[in-house]
């Protein structure tokens, strides 16, 4: 998958949500989310989360908060078909361009009444945890800066 992050960007709020990391390159992780998009929903989307210091673990799924934007993304498609052949995804948010995070703080405890977590907890309550080894660089990210 290919991702275009321009230098300038209008940031769209502020979020908390708990990623499951799938690949890393350089100071950017492309991370699976499951997103309450209705009542009980758990929708997958893809993020990409800008980790300039490191405090993403790679082998666990995550609590953050940080800054929200979108970033163009080719290969979208490609990458859920690969992470659909290794995980349950009974339906996923229409993506034409990334939400992409940055600023980011892990977090120890997040609102489980926010939607990029209740989604988490929806899918896990479901069909549970995600082998997260499944998923470790099963799509290769390439990130273009502008």
């Amino acid at each position: 998958m290919r991702v275009k992050i321009k230098s300038l960007v209008h940031i769209e709020g502020e979020e908390e949500l708990v990623i499951i990391p799938v690949t890393k390159k350089g100071s950017y992780i492309l991370a699976i989310n499951f997103y309450e998009d209705v009542p009980e929903g758990r929708a997958l989307r893809l993020v990409i989360v800008y980790d300039k210091y490191d405090t993403v673990p790679l082998d666990t799924f995550s609590f953050i908060k940080g800054k929200k934007t979108y970033v163009d993304a080719e290969g979208v498609e490609e990458a859920i078909k690969l992470i659909s052949s290794v995980i349950r995804v009974e339906k996923r948010v229409p993506m034409y361009s990334l939400p992409f995070f940055f600023d980011i703080e892990v977090l120890n405890e997040v609102d489980a009444n926010v939607r990029g977590v209740k989604g988490f907890i929806n899918y896990v309550n479901k069909y549970g945890n995600i082998d997260i080894n499944k998923l470790k660089n099963l799509v290769p990210l390439e990130i273009i800066e502008s």
